[in-house]
Protein backbone atom coordinates (compact mmCIF):
# COMPACT_ATOMS: atom_id res chain seq x y z
CA UNK A 1 0.00 0.00 0.00
CA UNK A 2 2.83 2.20 0.74
CA UNK A 3 4.29 1.45 -2.58
CA UNK A 4 0.89 2.37 -4.44
CA UNK A 5 0.72 5.92 -2.30
CA UNK A 6 4.77 6.73 -3.45
CA UNK A 7 3.52 5.97 -7.16
CA UNK A 8 0.36 8.24 -6.29
CA UNK A 9 2.35 11.05 -5.40
CA UNK A 10 4.28 11.39 -8.64
CA UNK A 11 2.46 15.00 -10.37
CA UNK A 12 2.30 13.75 -13.84
CA UNK A 13 2.05 9.48 -14.04
CA UNK A 14 0.22 9.73 -10.22
CA UNK A 15 -3.85 10.12 -8.59
CA UNK A 16 -5.60 12.31 -10.48
CA UNK A 17 -8.85 13.27 -11.54
CA UNK A 18 -9.83 12.02 -14.94
CA UNK A 19 -11.44 14.24 -17.11
CA UNK A 20 -14.99 12.56 -18.63
CA UNK A 21 -17.00 13.91 -22.29
CA UNK A 22 -20.06 15.60 -21.61
CA UNK A 23 -23.03 13.83 -22.26
CA UNK A 24 -26.66 14.09 -22.51
CA UNK A 25 -27.36 14.11 -18.56
CA UNK A 26 -24.15 15.97 -17.71
CA UNK A 27 -22.33 18.95 -18.77
CA UNK A 28 -19.48 18.21 -16.56
CA UNK A 29 -19.50 14.56 -15.78
CA UNK A 30 -17.21 12.94 -12.97
CA UNK A 31 -15.40 9.94 -12.37
CA UNK A 32 -16.97 8.09 -9.53
CA UNK A 33 -14.26 8.25 -7.43
CA UNK A 34 -12.03 10.67 -5.78
CA UNK A 35 -8.86 9.61 -7.35
CA UNK A 36 -7.49 7.27 -10.06
CA UNK A 37 -4.16 5.83 -11.59
CA UNK A 38 -3.17 3.47 -13.78
CA UNK A 39 0.16 1.05 -13.53
CA UNK A 40 1.18 -0.40 -17.08
CA UNK A 41 -1.46 0.62 -19.72
CA UNK A 42 -3.34 3.53 -19.37
CA UNK A 43 -7.68 2.94 -19.43
CA UNK A 44 -8.93 6.30 -20.58
CA UNK A 45 -12.66 6.72 -19.34
CA UNK A 46 -13.05 9.20 -22.27
CA UNK A 47 -13.04 6.51 -24.75
CA UNK A 48 -13.30 3.34 -22.73
CA UNK A 49 -9.79 2.35 -23.99
CA UNK A 50 -6.68 1.10 -23.01
CA UNK A 51 -2.66 3.24 -24.01
CA UNK A 52 0.53 3.00 -24.16
CA UNK A 53 0.54 6.49 -22.89
CA UNK A 54 -1.58 8.55 -20.86
CA UNK A 55 -3.84 10.62 -23.45
CA UNK A 56 -3.54 14.25 -21.68
CA UNK A 57 0.03 14.17 -21.27
CA UNK A 58 1.89 12.18 -23.71
CA UNK A 59 3.55 10.44 -20.17
CA UNK A 60 4.27 6.70 -20.08
CA UNK A 61 2.39 5.30 -17.07
CA UNK A 62 4.62 3.71 -13.90
CA UNK A 63 5.17 0.01 -14.94
CA UNK A 64 3.52 -3.23 -13.32
CA UNK A 65 5.79 -3.97 -9.86
CA UNK A 66 7.22 -7.53 -10.65
CA UNK A 67 5.61 -8.82 -7.34
CA UNK A 68 2.22 -7.17 -8.38
CA UNK A 69 2.73 -9.68 -11.39
CA UNK A 70 4.44 -12.46 -9.43
CA UNK A 71 1.08 -12.41 -7.35
CA UNK A 72 -1.25 -12.60 -10.15
CA UNK A 73 0.26 -15.96 -11.54
CA UNK A 74 0.79 -17.25 -8.25
CA UNK A 75 -3.13 -16.79 -7.69
CA UNK A 76 -3.85 -18.00 -11.19
CA UNK A 77 -2.00 -21.27 -10.79
CA UNK A 78 -4.03 -22.06 -8.12
CA UNK A 79 -7.23 -21.00 -8.89
CA UNK A 80 -7.23 -21.00 -12.83
CA UNK A 81 -4.77 -23.59 -13.84
CA UNK A 82 -6.16 -23.54 -17.52
CA UNK A 83 -4.71 -19.58 -17.60
CA UNK A 84 -1.42 -20.92 -16.19
CA UNK A 85 1.43 -18.02 -18.33
CA UNK A 86 -1.21 -15.27 -18.77
CA UNK A 87 0.22 -12.02 -17.58
CA UNK A 88 -1.05 -8.89 -16.39
CA UNK A 89 -0.80 -5.67 -18.60
CA UNK A 90 -2.34 -3.35 -16.68
CA UNK A 91 -3.39 -1.83 -13.33
CA UNK A 92 -6.58 0.01 -12.35
CA UNK A 93 -5.91 1.89 -8.90
CA UNK A 94 -8.87 3.76 -7.20
CA UNK A 95 -9.10 6.16 -4.52
CA UNK A 96 -11.88 6.17 -2.70
CA UNK A 97 -13.01 8.57 -0.02
CA UNK A 98 -16.05 10.98 1.16
CA UNK A 99 -18.39 8.15 0.70
CA UNK A 100 -17.86 7.79 -3.13
CA UNK A 101 -18.51 3.96 -5.26
CA UNK A 102 -18.53 2.42 -8.14
CA UNK A 103 -21.80 1.77 -9.84
CA UNK A 104 -22.88 -1.39 -11.64
CA UNK A 105 -20.56 -1.61 -14.71
CA UNK A 106 -19.26 -4.51 -16.56
CA UNK A 107 -15.71 -4.76 -17.13
CA UNK A 108 -15.22 -5.60 -21.06
CA UNK A 109 -13.25 -3.16 -22.40
CA UNK A 110 -10.30 -5.36 -22.73
CA UNK A 111 -9.81 -7.81 -26.01
CA UNK A 112 -9.35 -10.32 -23.72
CA UNK A 113 -12.68 -11.19 -21.91
CA UNK A 114 -11.60 -14.91 -20.25
CA UNK A 115 -8.27 -13.71 -18.27
CA UNK A 116 -9.23 -13.35 -14.81
CA UNK A 117 -9.40 -9.64 -12.80
CA UNK A 118 -7.30 -10.25 -9.32
CA UNK A 119 -8.57 -7.17 -6.98
CA UNK A 120 -6.71 -5.86 -4.19
CA UNK A 121 -8.56 -4.02 -1.17
CA UNK A 122 -6.69 -1.64 1.10
CA UNK A 123 -8.28 0.33 3.99
CA UNK A 124 -11.53 0.23 4.48
CA UNK A 125 -14.06 -2.87 4.01
CA UNK A 126 -16.61 -2.56 1.33
CA UNK A 127 -19.38 -4.64 0.24
CA UNK A 128 -18.90 -5.76 -3.57
CA UNK A 129 -22.51 -6.37 -5.45
CA UNK A 130 -22.86 -8.93 -8.57
CA UNK A 131 -25.78 -10.58 -10.17
CA UNK A 132 -25.60 -13.92 -10.37
CA UNK A 133 -25.74 -16.91 -12.84
CA UNK A 134 -29.90 -16.23 -12.51
CA UNK A 135 -29.12 -12.58 -12.23
CA UNK A 136 -30.00 -12.84 -8.56
CA UNK A 137 -27.81 -9.65 -6.62
CA UNK A 138 -25.57 -10.94 -4.50
CA UNK A 139 -22.90 -9.32 -2.38
CA UNK A 140 -19.88 -9.79 -0.11
CA UNK A 141 -17.59 -7.97 2.09
CA UNK A 142 -14.33 -7.31 1.20
CA UNK A 143 -12.37 -6.37 4.11
CA UNK A 144 -9.19 -4.58 4.21
CA UNK A 145 -6.26 -5.99 3.18
CA UNK A 146 -7.97 -8.41 1.18
CA UNK A 147 -8.14 -10.09 -2.69
CA UNK A 148 -10.71 -11.69 -4.79
CA UNK A 149 -10.13 -13.26 -8.76
CA UNK A 150 -13.11 -13.50 -10.95
CA UNK A 151 -12.85 -15.63 -14.17
CA UNK A 152 -14.24 -17.37 -16.78
CA UNK A 153 -18.00 -17.31 -16.64
CA UNK A 154 -17.83 -14.92 -13.70
CA UNK A 155 -15.08 -12.56 -16.10
CA UNK A 156 -18.37 -10.48 -17.70
CA UNK A 157 -20.83 -10.60 -14.72
CA UNK A 158 -22.19 -7.06 -13.83
CA UNK A 159 -21.01 -5.57 -10.40
CA UNK A 160 -20.61 -2.31 -8.25
CA UNK A 161 -18.63 -1.32 -5.26
CA UNK A 162 -20.24 0.05 -2.14
CA UNK A 163 -18.86 2.98 -0.10
CA UNK A 164 -16.00 2.67 1.95
CA UNK A 165 -17.61 1.65 5.74
CA UNK A 166 -16.39 4.00 8.40
CA UNK A 167 -16.72 0.98 11.11
CA UNK A 168 -14.47 -1.53 9.06
CA UNK A 169 -10.60 -0.16 9.03
CA UNK A 170 -7.65 -2.30 8.52
CA UNK A 171 -5.30 -1.76 11.23
CA UNK A 172 -2.09 -1.68 8.75
CA UNK A 173 -4.00 1.29 6.71
CA UNK A 174 -3.19 3.33 9.31
CA UNK A 175 -1.28 5.65 9.22
CA UNK A 176 -1.57 5.60 5.84
CA UNK A 177 -5.30 5.86 4.94
CA UNK A 178 -7.77 7.53 7.11
CA UNK A 179 -10.84 5.74 8.68
CA UNK A 180 -13.16 5.56 5.21
CA UNK A 181 -11.12 5.74 2.77
CA UNK A 182 -9.74 2.86 0.18
CA UNK A 183 -7.81 1.53 -2.14
CA UNK A 184 -8.81 -0.36 -4.77
CA UNK A 185 -5.90 -2.21 -7.19
CA UNK A 186 -7.30 -4.37 -10.35
CA UNK A 187 -4.81 -6.29 -12.47
CA UNK A 188 -5.60 -7.49 -15.92
CA UNK A 189 -4.89 -8.80 -19.20
CA UNK A 190 -6.08 -6.02 -21.80
CA UNK A 191 -5.09 -8.22 -25.39
CA UNK A 192 -5.48 -11.33 -26.40
CA UNK A 193 -9.04 -11.18 -28.69
CA UNK A 194 -10.19 -14.18 -26.46
CA UNK A 195 -13.65 -14.05 -25.93
CA UNK A 196 -16.30 -16.36 -23.89
CA UNK A 197 -18.49 -19.06 -25.55
CA UNK A 198 -22.18 -19.10 -25.20
CA UNK A 199 -23.09 -22.37 -23.06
Amino acid sequence: MRQILELGADPVRGFHHPLLKPNRFHSEPRYPVDRYMCLGLYWDPRDYRYHEVIPTSGQVPHGLPGEWSELYARLLEELFPSERGVVPETALVNYYRDGRRMGQHVDKEEEDHVAPVLGVSFGAATRFYFLGPRGEKQSLLLPGNSVYVFGHRARLMPHSVGQPLLKNFSSEAHGLLLPGERLSVTLRRVRGERKLRAP
